[in-house]
Parts: C-alpha cells; structure tokens; sequence
C-alpha cells in the first residue's frame, strides 16, 4: 500500500511447503480486482493430508547461508491441521561495484535473516489460515543508490483468513471469507556515509542517517455464489468490501552528525492515509457445445480517495480437433496508486500527486494448445497489451519530480512452449518469449526489457533413488532510455544444476543444487541517471539440504 512493496517478504517464498502454484495468464481484475495486472499467480501450500506426519529439513551452503523447516500435518478428529516453521540466515551475495551515485566503488551489501511461521486449519464446512513472518536485510545499495555499510531493512507481516462454505442446495453455494493483513517496516538508510561533502559544501562527519517507519493493515470481508444451472452452465458472483490505512508514519535522522532524532513534525516523507474499497463481481463459464467453452465475467471496484474501475474478461476455448484447441482471450485490468505515488512529500527526487489515477491495461491474445502424445504438449499463443495511465516521475515546475500518469506502452509479443515426459519419469520443458515493448509517448522501444527471454529444462531420473536437473535461463540484451550514452545491458545465459538422492536410507532425501554453475558475470540495469553501474548479480553459489519424514 506504501510503494507496492507490501508483499516484499514473500518474494522468495519457502518452497518447502509449497504443494503447487497455479498461473492464470492475462489480467485479472474482472475477478482478483487490484494489482492483477498481467498474470494471477496462486501458491497453494501443503494441508495434513499432503503433510501427512512430521519433516524436517536443513540446508547450508555459499554465502554462509542456512536454513532449517519443519512441516507438522495431521487429523485429529475431524480437525485438520498443518504448520510450517522455518528460519534463514545468510550473509549475502557482495557484488563489486565501480561507480554508484556519488561516484564510489566497493561491494553490494545483501545479508538477510527470516522467521517464518503459518499454519492452515479445517474443520467441517469451516477454514482458517494465517501466516507470521519477520525478515530483516542490508540494502544492497542504500535507498538512494550509495554504497554504505550502516542501513538495515526490517519487514514484519502477518495475516489471518477465515473462510466458511454453505450448501443452501445442490446447486447452490455460499462462500464467505474474512481476511486481515498487517505489514510493517523499519528501515534505517545511511544516505551519505560517514565524511561525505555533498556539491553544495555539506559535510556529514557521521554519514547522513534516515529512518523511516511505517505500518499498513488492510481487513475485508468477501462473499461468493456458485450456482451450477446445470452441467453446461455455472454462474459465480460475489461481494467484497475492504478497509485500509496506513499508520505511524514517522521520519527520524540525525542531520549528518550525532544520534538520530525524530523530525516527523517538520519533515515526515508522508502521513497517515485511509483508503475504503467495495467491489462487485460476476462470471459466467457456459459449455455452450461439447467442444466449446465460453467464460464472460466482469468486476467493478470503487475506491475512496480516487474513484471507480470497471474491468471485464472474456474468452473462448474451442476444441478444433480432437487434442487440439484455440484459446481468444480479452481482458482488462489496473493497478491502484500507492499511497506513496499519492501522497509521499518532502522528497528531493520524486512526491505524490493526489491526482494520480490507477494504470490500466487491455490484453488480447489468442493461442493454440495441443496434446501431439499423452505426454508431450505444447502452447502458442500471440498477444498484444495496451498499458495506459503510467504511472511514472515527471518533471515539475520546482526542481522536484512528481508522479504523474505519462505515456502508453504497447507490447506485441509470442510466447512458445513445449514439454515432453518419458516413460522412465524423465521430461524436458521449453519456453520462448518474444515481446516488442513502444513507448507511444517517443515511437521508441521501451527501455529495460529484453525482446528474448527463454528457458529450457531437463529432469532426468536415474534410478528410483536418483533424480537429475538442469536449467537454462536466457534473457536478451536490454536498451536504455533516451539520452542515457552508457551500453545496453548484454544478454546472457546461466545455467543451475541439481542432484537428488532419495529413499536409499528411508525417507531420508539429499539434495545438491549448483545456481550459475558457469559462474556468469551479468546485471540488472540501474535507472538512468542515478549511478553509472548497473547492479551486479550472484555468481556460482551452492545449496545443500536434508530432509527427514516420519
């Protein structure tokens, strides 16, 4: 809710209790609302049944990183239950770094430490889930791009859901879910570092220190109609109403010298903010005929501090041949402003504009899949997206950027894939993007976004025991912005490596993981203008882990 970072701490979610993820392609605000922007990705964890007992794994490898989980699912009753605990621990990968926005070098900083907590609850017709978890990271560079030794980044979220189902026949349904979501950040940012004469003359003899605390809750209440008129035809529709705020927004530095002070009163980079959001939403999935497959929905969601966004989604699956079907899908979709792009102030760089309106986008794309054997599969499909309202800084009449809705992005793109499995459990997957981004603001190829990207994958199972991975991971050349003179950003390929060893000892699994096993040098563009490096990314590094099942 702050600057689109509220989910920040599940970036690298623990697989461990993973069961599987789910992908629905295209935007998907006609049912998910916000922020379902060019994909929905479900992460669907492991309940009792998966669990099944009590595993415990650990795992040590490059960088001093450590890890242990531990996963605990049974039935008691008829009373479900499954936890999750797991701790992490690394010092992080350093990068050298020749040139950051003041012109200094040295190395990246990422160090990281996470506590982890969930758990998932049934009983009859009734669920609960909820999750806890405290992570605390260097910077890699300082919030403005400076190489220092002293910030310290501190994440705590958690949330709580409750969910009900009732029958009210059988062709009825009602679903109704409760939700609460916290997310809180401590950050302290050293600017400057210790001695700095800024172009102005300052000197800051103790590094120029800024802390920036914040808290966001959201709570809502979702409720949903499945009603199956027959076999052919299933109507779903809902309600969903959700308060938001953001609270105990403070600013503290220490002017460049001494201890850090709380200067909130004079200069806070924001305020406390309340948002309310209802929404309506609809869909309709019509076997119209045994080989076609119609779903129409549509969702309107209404917000108090900037208004209303209708978004609907339609396609159609017909099945040409047998094994054979074309896929048209159309659908919208936005992003809301953040309360940061709204309402952030006394910034150097970049404040908000209450005005800001949310980036929308349209997506059309139609593709071929096909099943050519029982296990070997492939998809087609060609698609064009029409971005408006970016939400971007734009110059201002004062010498500080504003954010603003600027320009249209148009992508044309392909996406090909294909995957093969053989008879001894062995397979081989493939995947192909081509996307051609323009800025319709200049006519230019949109910066920072590679034209290629592919990847390719081969597991191969050796034995009952043994299992193999190999990964390739390709990504194109990326241009910069206009009048940025450094090079583009070159292409590159890695290549990650895996053995597993299982069951030789019962229940007991080895895994070796080898990531960049060339040990590739390649980067992350930095933004135009702010330092002449780009952000430099991990090399070989190594991750060995054990896992007991009883």
């Amino acid at each position: 809710m702050v600057n689109g970072g509220g989910q920040s701490s599940y970036n690298n979610f623990i697989v461990d209790d993973i069961k599987r993820v789910e992908i629905v392609r295209g935007p998907g605000s006609a049912l998910y609302g916000a922020n379902a922007f060019i994909a929905v990705i479900n992460i669907i964890t492991k309940d009792a049944s998966d669990i099944n007992g009590v595993e415990l794994s650990v795992g040590a490898g490059s960088y001093e990183a450590k890890k242990a989980n531990l996963l605990i699912g049974d039935e008691f009753g008829g009373l479900a239950l499954a936890t999750n605990f797991n701790v992490f621990d690394t010092d992080g990968f350093e990068g050298d770094v020749e040139s950051d926005a003041i012109g200094a070098s040295g190395k990246s900083d990422y160090w990281e430490r996470r506590y982890d907590f969930g758990f998932q609850l049934g009983y009859g017709n009734y669920s609960m889930q909820g999750k806890y978890l405290k992570r605390q990271s260097g910077p890699y560079l300082s919030a403005n791009n400076v190489l220092n030794d002293d910030s310290q980044q501190e994440y705590i979220e958690y949330f709580l859901e409750i969910g009900h189902l009732l029958a009210l026949s059988s062709q009825l349904e009602l679903s109704t879910q409760l939700y609460f979501d916290h997310f809180q950040f401590d950050n302290l940012w050293e600017i400057f570092p210790e001695g700095y004469t800024d172009p102005s003359g300052t000197t800051y003899p103790d590094g120029l220190l800024l802390r920036s605390p914040a808290e966001n809750e959201k709570a809502g209440v979702e409720v949903q109609f499945d009603y199956r008129l027959n076999q052919q035809h299933k109507l779903l529709a809902g309600l969903m109403y959700e308060h938001q705020r953001q609270y105990n927004v403070e600013l503290w530095s220490n002017g460049g010298t001494g201890s850090l002070q709380n200067i909130s009163d004079m200069a806070n980079w924001n305020d406390d903010q309340k948002r309310d959001v209802s929404a309506v939403f609809i869909q309709d999935i019509w076997d119209m005929h045994e080989d076609v497959r119609v779903i129409a929905g549509a969702r309107y969601d209404d917000y108090s501090d900037f208004g209303g966004s209708f978004n609907p989604r339609l396609s159609l699956t017909w099945e040409v041949t047998e094994n054979y079907s074309l896929i048209t899908t159309y659908g919208s979709a936005f992003r809301a402003p953040t309360f940061g792009e709204l309402y952030n102030k006394n910034n150097p760089s970049v404040i908000g504009n209450p005005n800001v309106q949310p980036e929308e986008i349209e997506t059309f794309e139609l593709g071929l899949n096909g099943d050519i054997t029982k296990r070997t599969n492939f998809r087609v499909t060609g698609f064009r997206s029409d971005i408006t309202n970016l939400i971007a800084p734009t110059p201002s009449d004062t010498a500080v950027n504003v954010s603003s809705n600027v320009g249209k992005l148009t992508v044309n793109g392909v996406e090909l894939e294909f995957a093969s499995r053989f008879r001894d459990g062995s397979g081989v997957a493939l995947n192909y993007t081509y996307q051609h981004p323009v800025n319709e603001l200049t006519n230019e190829r949109a910066p920072d976004v590679p034209l290629h990207k592919a990847n390719a994958s081969f597991n191969y199972r050796h034995s009952k025991h043994l299992d193999g991975f190999i990964g390739l991971l390709y990504r194109g050349r990326l241009s910069r912005a206009e009048g940025d003179v450094r090079a583009d950003v070159p292409d590159f390929v890695t290549l990650d490596f895996a053995v597993t060893w299982k069951n030789y000892i019962e229940n007991l699994e080895v895994q070796a993981s080898v990531y960049n096993l060339t040990d590739k040098q390649y980067f992350d563009p930095s933004p135009s203008g702010v330092m002449l490096s780009d952000y430099p990314k991990p090399g070989r590094n190594l991750m060995v882990e054990l896992s007991y099942k009883i």
